[in-house]
C-alpha cells in the first residue's frame, strides 16, 4: 500500500487525514470560502471554515436501537412477553435469539422513530415456535399490517414504505402463539441490505468528505424573510425561530393571514436551468404547503414531508426559465411554518446550504488532490474508494461527476449515462455494471498492470478489460473533481487507498467486503 486517505475522522484536521505507509508529498485541500455541513452529532447545520474538509452526515445501516434485544424499553410491548432462548440463531450461534409470546390476541412489539419522510425498509428474522396464527409486520405503527410467512426455518421478513416518523415491529395475531425473533433492522431505501447489529445507538458510519463544485446562492436574505426582498401577500414574516444551526432567532416564521398566502423573491437572470431549495418545519396547522420557482405558475406540494418535529429540505430542481421567482405558499389561513436557508442556484441540482444577507454569495469548489510521484503507479497498481453522489441518474450524462482523476484528460473514474461508472486509460474506455444513484454508497476497486484491468464493485467481480500499459497520470491525482475545479462529484468520498501492486480479483473482493 502506498497511501491511504481514510476520510473523514470526526474532529480531525486536514493533516490528520493522511495515513502514509510508503507515500510521499502532502495531501492538498483548498476551498477559499466558508461552507456548511450537516453535523451528524447534533443534526444541525454547521459552518465550516475555508480550507477545512467537510464531513456531512452519516450513512445509517440500522436506525433501530437494540436490534437483538426486544426486552429493552425502546421496544414497546403490548400483550407480548419476551424471553431469552437457546435456539440456534440465523447467525449460527446459540443464545442470541429471543422468544416473543402473545399473552392476548394481537400482541405487538414496536419501536418508533422521529424522522423526515423517506423510503424505508424494515425487517427482522423470524422462526415459528408454537401456534399457526398469522404473524404480521408494520412500518407505520400499525396503521397497516403485512402478513408474512413464518415457518419452522429462520426467514428474514419485512416491508417497505415511504413515510415520516416510522414505527417498525411485529404483531402476533393469535393469543398463545410464539415466534423466535432476531436481528431487527430499519434502513433507508426500498430493499433489505446486509444485517448490521445495533445497541444503545443506531448503527452508522460517516458518509465521507463532501466534495462539491463552485456554486452561488442568488437569493438575498436567505434566512431572514422579513426583509423587503421577500414580497409577502397575506403573509406575515418574523425572524423569531431557532434555525437549523441551533441558533435562536436565526430563522424565520411565516403566518398565513388568508388562504393561499405567499412569500416570494424575484430574480433577474437569463434563461438557464435553476434549482431552488428551502428548509421548512411546520409550526401550526395541517394545510397544504407548496414551493415554486416560477413565481407561482407551478407549485410543488411538500405537505406530506412536513412535521413539527424536524426540518425538511424542500427542493424544486432543474427548471429552465428566465427570471426565476422562488417562494412558499400556505393554502390555509392561520397556518404557520418555520423557514430557513432558502436558496436558488443556476444549476440542475441544489447543493449544500449557502447563507446570504444583502448580496448573493459564492461558495468555491472543494479542491482535493495528492501528488502522483511516490503515490501512484501508472503501469501497475490497485485503487480502492467508496463514493456516493447526489446527482440523479438522468443528469449524470450532462454533469459527468468525477470521483478520481489521474489526469485532467479523462483517465480515472467518473459516473456517466445510465448510472454506470466509467474508466479510461487513455486508449480503452470501460463502463462498470455497478449503478450510481443518489444516496447510494458504492465500494469500487480496480487493478491494472500488463495488458489488463480488473474491476470489482461492492464485493462482486464485474469484468476484466484491456489495458494500454499506462494511465498517463499528471502531476496530481484529483479526488472528487476532474481538475480541482470542474466536474465535481457533489457527493461523498472516503477510504481512498492506493496499492503499489496489481491485486487479484479474489484479493480485491475480500477488501471490498471487509471495508
Amino acid at each position: 500500500m502506498t497511501i491511504s486517505l481514510m476520510l473523514p475522522l470526526v474532529g480531525k484536521t486536514q493533516a490528520d487525514l493522511k495515513r502514509v505507509d510508503k507515500g510521499t508529498g502532502p495531501l492538498s485541500f483548498t476551498r477559499a470560502t466558508t461552507a456548511t455541513r450537516e453535523n451528524p452529532d447534533t443534526n444541525q447545520i454547521a459552518a465550516v471554515a475555508s480550507g477545512d474538509l467537510r464531513e456531512n452526515g452519516r450513512k445509517y445501516y440500522n436506525r433501530l436501537l437494540y436490534s437483538e434485544d426486544f426486552d429493552q424499553a425502546a421496544w414497546v410491548k403490548t400483550n407480548i412477553a419476551v424471553s431469552n432462548d437457546n435456539v440456534l440463531g440465523p447467525n449460527g450461534k446459540t443464545g442470541v435469539a429471543q422468544t416473543l409470546t402473545a399473552s392476548a390476541a394481537n400482541g405487538t412489539c414496536l419501536q418508533a422513530l422521529i424522522d423526515i419522510s423517506r423510503a424505508r425498509y424494515g425487517c427482522l428474522y423470524l422462526k415459528r415456535k408454537t401456534g399457526t396464527g398469522n404473524i404480521q409486520v408494520t412500518l407505520d405503527g400499525g396503521s397497516t399490517w403485512t402478513t408474512v410467512a413464518v415457518t419452522s426455518e429462520w426467514t428474514r421478513l419485512g416491508a417497505g414504505q415511504t413515510l415520516a416518523n416510522p414505527s417498525f415491529g411485529v404483531r402476533i395475531v393469535t393469543s398463545g402463539d410464539a415466534v423466535y425473533a432476531w436481528g431487527a433492522q430499519l434502513e433507508d431505501g426500498s430493499t433489505a441490505r446486509r444485517y448490521v447489529k445495533s445497541g444503545s445507538s443506531p448503527s452508522y458510519a460517516p458518509k465521507g468528505a463532501l466534495i462539491e463544485g463552485q456554486r452561488t446562492n442568488l437569493l438575498l436574505y436567505s434566512r431572514d424573510l422579513t426583509n423587503a426582498a421577500w414580497v409577502k401577500t397575506t403573509m406575515t414574516a418574523a425572524l423569531d425561530q431557532t434555525g437549523e444551526d441551533g441558533v435562536a432567532n436565526s430563522a424565520s416564521s411565516l403566518l398565513a393571514t388568508a388562504g393561499d398566502a405567499t412569500c416570494l423573491q424575484a430574480l433577474t437572470q437569463a434563461s438557464n436551468p435553476f434549482s431552488g431549495s428551502v428548509s421548512i418545519k411546520r409550526l401550526v396547522g395541517t394545510g397544504v404547503v407548496s414551493i415554486t420557482l416560477d413565481g407561482g405558475a407551478t407549485w410543488v406540494d411538500v405537505t406530506a414531508s412536513l412535521s413539527t418535529a424536524a426540518w425538511y429540505r424542500a427542493l424544486k430542481e432543474n427548471q429552465t426559465l428566465a427570471n426565476p421567482s422562488f417562494g412558499i405558499k400556505l393554502a390555509t389561513s392561520g397556518d404557520k411554518v418555520a423557514v430557513d436557508y432558502a436558496g436558488v442556484e443556476q444549476a440542475a441540482i441544489a447543493s449544500s446550504r449557502i447563507p446570504t444577507t444583502s448580496a448573493a454569495v459564492t461558495r468555491n469548489a472543494d479542491a482535493f488532490s495528492v501528488p502522483r510521484t511516490g503515490n501512484f503507479g501508472d503501469a501497475t497498481g490497485t485503487h480502492y474508494v467508496e463514493v456516493e453522489t447526489s446527482i440523479p441518474v438522468a443528469l449524470l450524462g450532462s454533469m459527468r461527476p468525477w470521483f478520481i482523476a489521474f489526469n485532467d484528460g479523462g483517465s480515472g473514474i467518473m459516473a456517466d449515462l445510465g448510472g454506470k461508472y466509467r474508466t479510461w486509460d487513455g486508449t480503452v474506455e470501460h463502463s462498470w455494471v455497478a449503478g450510481s444513484s443518489p444516496g447510494v454508497i458504492n465500494r469500487l476497486i480496480h487493478s491494472w498492470g500488463g495488458s489488463s484491468r480488473t474491476f470489482v464493485a461492492n464485493g462482486v467481480e464485474e469484468s476484466t478489460v484491456a489495458f494500454d500499459g499506462s494511465y498517463n497520470s499528471g502531476a496530481n491525482i484529483f479526488i472528487g473533481t476532474l481538475d480541482g475545479l470542474n466536474n465535481g462529484c457533489f457527493g461523498h468520498i472516503k477510504n481512498f487507498i492506493f496499492f503499489s501492486t496489481k491485486l487479484t480479483a479474489t484479493e480485491m473482493i475480500a477488501i471490498a467486503i471487509t471495508q
